[in-house]
């Protein structure tokens, strides 16, 4: 990893994968065939550390995981480019209230 940031990223966005429900597809429509693309060692890295929890996974699955991991990261750059963090006291801007 280059930065904790970037490790803290992935590992939340492996809790997310490993919490959401798995993709159905119907047995008849072919699978959409993925991109190839370059998966960071970091994420490969996260993606092995999850047989901790499914010693089942296979290969594929790790992959999988890899790249949803890579792919949360770069979404995360899309949305924040700077990389900017939200400090404890950042606040939302708008403040709600009940009315009587």
């Amino acid at each position: 990893m280059s930065t904790r940031k970037a490790f803290l990223a992935a590992t939340a966005s492996g809790a997310l994968l490993a919490a959401a429900p798995p993709s159905a597809q119907p047995s008849g429509s072919p699978s959409p065939s993925p991109k190839p693309s370059k998966i960071s060692g970091a994420a490969r890295e996260l993606a092995k550390s999850m047989r901790r929890f499914d010693p089942q996974l296979t290969d594929k699955d790790l992959e999988t995981i890899a790249q949803n991991i890579d792919g949360n990261l770069k979404l995360g750059n899309a949305i924040d480019p700077k990389g900017r963090a939200l400090k404890n006291w950042d606040e939302p801007a708008a403040t709600f209230e009940a009315a009587e």
